[in-house]
């Protein structure tokens, strides 16, 4: 008979694991109905009262929150001083909003490849991929992992080079004890509603440079504004934020200490620089070879159908190949003339990450952060179903 539930055996969970996103409460209803019957709707008041929040919160003196994530990384990239024709280096593994932001500012994007133990950009490719057109670097923290940021400044400063600071997924996460989008010259945030810090839609710079402060400010001031109604969700939405922390990375610590003792499935080696990891979706390495050579996509089917739910929270970035700029014409058809590029135009479809393009579609595998909000029942449960199908292997062969 068997076993596995795949197969129609008894799944391991029998309930929903973590807690239902977002969370809500009369808190945020008493938040929106203050602003709505103060007819204050795109004020000030609550959106200067998150910025500085959040700001300190991440180590940075200057916020300036906006409508979404994408134009927060549109504005840092204009106040960095990005234009026409520079070129933005980015990873690519990340959501496509990262490159087509560059696209949108009228820069080439850069795609080079990650670290194949933290999925995060590599600095040797960065330091391989720099032109004379080069002005802008922007490490994603993937999955709220904080990238090296050590050897990211090290490389920005040596080449003159600004540092922008792709926050989407790492809400409160620090690297050496500061916080993430306070280390490079910009820090760009994401309040979309699945993140950790949401507000349904939403975004943020932070800085701790005055000028470029100043500038994002005039920037967005133009069409990027978040309204005083994002501002009072968000910051009741904050009032919960560290508390969920703590419990996201007590689940986490023990979620890693009992995978130790399964073969086939690791946690990303945690850099003792990465102080705080407050994570979007939380990766783990799955390695077929050590997993009885079974593929990835029929380990998750398998942990599917116990009742343990499993993506690939790690992006890849198939419209440089397949979207409206796939090809050497893209800057036709944004209306930028060729000589930007001089002898250099970039055919993304000849563009390849070996790392970046195995991890995507072998290897990775995440939970997503409210799966950690429960308690460490949870975390045994989610154990146990990979205890399960790890002894019962033969099945999915």
């Amino acid at each position: 008979m068997a076993k596995l539930a795949i197969n129609g055996g008894d799944p391991v969970v029998k309930k929903g694991l973590g807690k239902s996103w977002p969370i809500h409460d009369e808190k945020e209803e008493k938040a929106l109905l203050e602003v709505i019957q103060s007819g204050a709707w795109n004020r000030r008041e609550k959106v200067d009262e998150i910025a500085e929040k959040f700001a300190a919160y991440h180590d940075a003196e200057y916020g300036i929150p906006l409508a979404n994530g994408t134009v927060a990384l549109q504005c840092a990239l204009k106040a960095a001083g990005v234009t026409a024709g520079d070129e933005v280096i980015a990873p690519a593994l990340t959501f496509v909003a990262t490159g087509t932001s560059a696209v949108c500012v009228n820069a080439v994007p850069v795609i080079v490849d990650v670290d194949p133990l933290t999925y995060n950009i590599a600095p040797d490719a960065i330091e391989a991929a720099i032109t004379p057109r080069t002005r802008a670097i922007i490490p994603v923290h993937n999955g709220g992992y904080p990238a090296d940021m050590d050897a990211i400044m090290d490389i920005a400063d040596k080449h003159n080079l600004k540092v922008i600071e792709d926050c989407a997924h790492s809400h409160g996460s620090q690297w050496r004890g500061k916080g993430t989008g306070s280390i490079g010259d910009l820090g760009t945030f994401s309040f979309q509603i699945g993140k950790t810090l949401t507000c349904g839609e939403g975004g943020m710079v932070i800085t701790n440079d005055e000028e470029l402060a100043i500038k994002s400010r005039e920037i967005a001031n133009l069409n990027m504004r978040m309204t005083n109604l994002q501002a009072a969700l968000l910051l009741a939405q904050f009032e919960r934020f560290p508390e969920q922390v703590e419990t996201r990375e007590k689940n986490v610590a023990y979620l890693v200490k009992g995978m130790a003792d399964i073969e086939g499935i690791d946690p990303i080696p945690r850099d003792e620089r990465v102080t705080r990891w407050c994570f979007y979706y939380w990766d783990f390495r799955f390695i077929p070879e050590e997993f009885a050579g079974i593929s990835r996509g029929k380990f998750m089917e398998a942990l599917g159908a116990e009742g343990v739910p499993c993506g690939v929270g790690a992006h890849g970035q198939p419209i440089y190949n397949e979207g409206p700029f796939g090809n050497a014409d893209w800057f036709d058809q944004l209306g930028l003339p060729r000589e930007f590029l001089g002898d250099r135009a970039i055919d993304y479809s000849t563009v390849h990450c070996p790392q970046a393009e195995y991890v995507y579609h072998n290897e990775v595998c995440s939970f997503g952060h409210a799966m950690f909000l429960g308690d460490t029942d949870d975390m045994q449960l989610i154990l146990d179903a990979f205890q399960k199908i790890r002894s019962n292997v033969e099945e999915l062969q």
